[in-house]
């Protein structure tokens, strides 16, 4: 996972509301919601960046692997913002690093691990040539 990069070295962030749903009886955001946050950030990055949008099945790709490492706790009245880049693209996946940081400290890092995903067969298949030029327009090391 990509560690320690400040947030300005995220190609893409995301502003996060921190909804009440998402504190539990500790009075932090639950661990689950972290993922929440990354799904969000991630599929505003497809729309905004990516030119993708429409149905779900615009999105071509499936969410093969999700790790999150936390770092300190988000608070309900914590200004939330997630900063994500690309790190690697093969030739069937690519991966994004996240920064999750809550009023300005780091909160989490976090990795997905994106499949190219062909809905008609069932199958996973090659990033295209189009989408991994997109994508090499956020990779960052």
């Amino acid at each position: 996972m990509t560690r320690t990069k400040p947030l300005s070295d995220y190609p893409f962030t995301c502003p996060m509301e921190v909804r009440y749903v998402d504190v539990d009886a500790m009075n932090h955001v639950n661990n689950a919601a972290y993922v929440t946050y990354l799904e969000i950030a991630r599929t505003r990055l497809w729309r905004e960046r990516l030119g993708f949008g429409g149905s779900a099945r615009d999105f071509p790709f499936i969410v093969a692997r999700v790790a999150v490492d936390f770092r300190s706790p988000i608070g309900l009245e914590d200004a939330v913002t997630v900063g994500v880049a690309v790190t690697h693209v093969g030739r069937t996946s690519f991966t994004f690093a996240y920064r999750v940081e809550a009023s300005g400290r780091l909160a989490a890092e976090a990795e997905t691990v994106q499949v190219a995903y062909d809905y008609v067969t069932g199958k996973p298949m090659a990033v295209g040539d189009d989408l991994r030029a997109r994508l090499f327009v956020l990779l960052v090391r």
